[in-house]
């Protein structure tokens, strides 16, 4: 392979590479792509918990598609097939339920239309992108620089330890600095354990939840009137309309209408009947029956019942009454009741349908007048129990938390925790083998640096460092620190008595006792001889 055709080859994947980059790239990134991780069983047997589901844009949408988008009611992402179109909305369902989604997604609103399916792939991803796993990745590569950077240093010391020494001089903190660091390091450390357990906790926990959602079935009726009457000045159309008074001398076929209508999210099925009865009532408390309309069945949303107003009537038994009763029995009026029997299912779920209100028109001697502006018969308020499996969440602060932002926030927390623990205690380490030091950051609350030292007085030296402490708490006094050329000096005042202790300088302590004085040999024995004569 020549030049030309490797360059041609490395052009082509590094081409095919950053097209597969750019079409697979995630929504979340900026991208068009998104991935889903389904939990569940609206989808099955299709889709099973921890599928993992990719998703693109599409120009158009139809029917059997299956689309993803984000639902304001169950506020996540929800991905169901489309099973009709409502104008510029679309119907979607789950494929293992019984009623419809409450939302009604436009074409914009849709994040995409199903590209692919991998099995078990939500799990592969969520293990791959949660916290823990990116924690355990920078704990990992932090591991290899902070190892390699002990592997640095421990060749910069065996190239020379005087080199190293003067390396490390060059960084300098002051002695509050690296106490105060020292104290951060270690609440910095307990946050980090109190995070390392939280999040052991939450990742015990399952991912979520059952539910019990209250789903409301609003029912409501609407009344209204209608009648003729002969051309005239009071009704010059001959039309007598809701709202309008009602002359009984002019009015005829007066009849009251009511309106009935149920309305969920995700209704199913709406079944029972529907009939209006009237009556006529007195301020005294009698009544008596006029009749009643025909019963109407009721097998959808709406329906719509009529009945009869027979004013003549009503007058005439209210007339019989007060003579029967020898007075006048008070106000009188026409009481229309809608008698609903129906019930129906939201969701799956049965739902029997409440009692409604009553309406009541005003009768005197020459009229019935319709309330004002009350033209509709609330219901007694109903709702169906919907339980369903959702993401798991805490509430913290009023504020409904999803597991798996507990689990990050665990997760910055105890990162942030182990950096600023690492780095104060880097900060507030003490000098290895300076025990001066070492005592000096640890008592930093009570030391003092001085220019000099005079004990003056008595001065008693203590044994031991901690001895030193201990009197300076009895005292609730400072220690005083004096760095001269032969040691550190620490000392405690108290009235005329000086206590003291004196660490010596290490790098005297560490010279090499000087060689003993060279021996010299003592001079021969010399011892005359005898002379012989």
């Amino acid at each position: 392979m020549n030049a030309a055709t490797r360059a041609a080859s490395t052009s082509a994947v590094i081409a095919l590479v950053l097209a597969a980059a750019w079409f697979f790239w995630p929504a979340q990134l900026g991208g068009a792509t998104t991935y889903v991780s389904t939990y569940g069983t609206s989808m099955e047997p299709g889709f099973s918990t921890g599928d993992l589901a990719v998703l693109r844009p599409a120009d158009s949408y139809e029917v059997g598609d299956v689309v993803a988008y984000h639902s304001e009611i169950l506020n996540t992402t929800v991905m169901h097939r489309i099973v009709d179109v409502d104008g510029d909305r679309f119907v979607l369902q789950g494929d293992n339920n019984d009623w419809l989604d409450e939302d009604r997604p436009t074409s914009d609103e849709l994040l995409g239309k199903l590209f692919r399916q991998v099995p078990g792939g939500g799990k592969a991803l969520d293990a791959i992108t949660s916290p823990w796993s990116i924690g355990l990745i920078v704990a990992v590569v932090l591991g290899l620089f902070g190892t390699s950077d002990t592997v640095r240093r421990a060749r910069r010391r065996r190239r020379g330890r005087h080199a190293s020494r003067g390396s490390a001089a060059a960084v300098h903190f002051s002695m509050p600095t690296r106490a105060q660091a020292r104290q951060v390091a270690i609440g910095s450390g307990a946050v980090a354990l109190l995070a390392a357990v939280a999040g052991a906790v939450l990742l015990a926990l399952p991912e979520t939840q059952s539910q019990t959602r209250a789903v409301p079935v609003t029912q409501e009726g609407r009344f209204s009137y209608a009648g003729t009457a002969a051309p005239s000045t009071t009704y010059p159309t001959g039309v007598i309309s809701t709202g309008d008074p009602i002359y009984t001398r002019l009015a005829d076929d007066l009849r009251v209408s009511f309106e009935h209508t149920v309305s969920a999210p995700g209704l199913d099925t709406v079944d029972g009947t529907l009939r209006l009865d009237l009556s006529v009532a007195t301020a005294d408390g009698w009544t008596a029956p006029l009749g009643a309309s025909s019963t109407v069945p009721v097998r959808g949303e709406t329906a719509t019942v009529t009945a009869p107003v027979d004013a003549t009537l009503a007058a005439s038994l209210v007339g019989r009454h007060n003579a029967e009763i020898g007075s006048n029995a008070g106000a009188a009026r026409i009481v229309v009741t809608p008698v609903v029997e129906l019930g129906g299912t939201v969701q799956g779920r049965p739902f029997t349908a409440g009692a409604l209100g009553e309406y009541a028109f005003a009768m005197d001697s020459a009229a019935l007048r319709a309330p004002a502006d009350d033209v509709v018969a609330p219901s007694t308020p109903a709702s169906v129990q919907i339980e369903e499996v959702v993401a798991r969440t805490f509430s913290v602060l009023g504020v409904d938390l999803p597991i798996g932002a507990a689990e990050l926030i665990a997760a910055v927390v105890l990162g942030l925790a182990v950096v600023v623990a690492a780095v104060t205690g880097w900060i507030g380490r003490p000098r290895t083998g300076d025990p001066a030091d070492s005592f000096a950051v640890r008592n930093a609350a009570r030391i003092l640096p001085v220019t000099g030292l005079n004990p003056g007085g008595t001065v008693v030296d203590v044994t031991e460092a901690d001895a030193l402490r201990r009197v300076a708490e009895r005292f609730d006094g400072l220690v005083l620190h004096h760095a001269g050329p032969d040691g550190h000096t620490f000392a405690v005042q108290d009235a005329e008595t000086t206590y003291r202790f004196v660490f010596p300088d290490t790098a005297v302590t560490r010279k090499p006792p000087p060689p003993p004085p060279p021996v010299q040999a003592a001079a021969p024995l010399t011892i005359p001889l005898p002379r012989v004569a």
